[in-house]
């Protein structure tokens, strides 16, 4: 009888991590060995981190890495074949990944520029158009005329019973004042001299298209009793 059995696979430790662990069995911080160095702590960071991208200069890189080999008993040779390797990796690993998000990119690209895509779009922005005259129309249908009377103007004393409403409206509406038809001409001006009595009189000025609600002004006019 065959018996099988599982074996556990250890990750491969990364030059980083290496470092970091030979670093820390010695009993060194990582300032005291930025000290020893005589360089900036974040450089040993970096390493320790396995952050390649952000290291200087190779050449410089280099010069560092086998220093801090030296003072962790470490073979310096060694460790720059090892990271010289991981850092290869590293960028062939990370353009990979940059040409499969172009191909990616392209390909959505490609999706939306199809024809079905584009017809779909063209379909659906003229619909989109459709509805927003359509929302403009109704609008303009139903919303009330302007209406702008200029005379008299509100809480007018006078000393006469008659009084002047003058104004101007929208063309083709219906006009009234005080429930009472008037006409306007063709660029909507309108004009009439009203009969007034004694005390206060509130004059009511409506202006209405077909469609719409009435635009209502309504002016209040004194005749003094004297």
């Amino acid at each position: 009888m065959t018996g099988f059995f599982q074996k556990k696979i250890e990750a491969i430790e990364t030059l980083g991590e290496r470092l970091k662990k030979h670093r820390e069995a010695k009993g060194v911080s990582r300032e005291k060995a930025a000290r020893m160095l005589n360089i900036n702590v974040r450089y040993l960071k970096l390493f320790e981190e396995d952050k390649y991208e952000y290291l200087p200069a190779n050449i410089y890189a280099i010069n560092i890495l086998r220093s801090y080999a030296r003072i962790l008993d470490l073979n310096p040779a060694t460790a720059v074949d090892v990271f010289q390797k991981e850092k290869t990796l590293f960028y062939k690993t990370r353009r990979r990944a940059e040409r499969e998000r172009i191909s990616d990119f392209y390909l959505l690209l490609n999706r939306f520029l199809s024809p079905n895509a584009l017809r779909n779009a063209i379909i659906f922005l003229i619909f989109c158009v459709l509805i927003v005259y359509l929302g403009f129309a109704v609008n303009r249908i139903a919303s009330p005329p302007e209406l702008v009377v200029d005379s008299p103007p509100d809480n007018f004393l006078s000393e006469s019973e008659q009084v002047e409403i003058r104004g101007k409206t929208e063309k083709e509406v219906t006009l009234t004042i005080n429930d009472r038809p008037l006409l306007s001409d063709r660029e909507g001006n309108f004009a009439l001299t009203l009969d007034l009595q004694k005390g206060l009189n509130v004059i009511k000025i409506s202006a209405q298209k077909k469609y719409s609600k009435a635009r209502t002004v309504y002016r209040k006019v004194v005749v003094s009793n004297e």
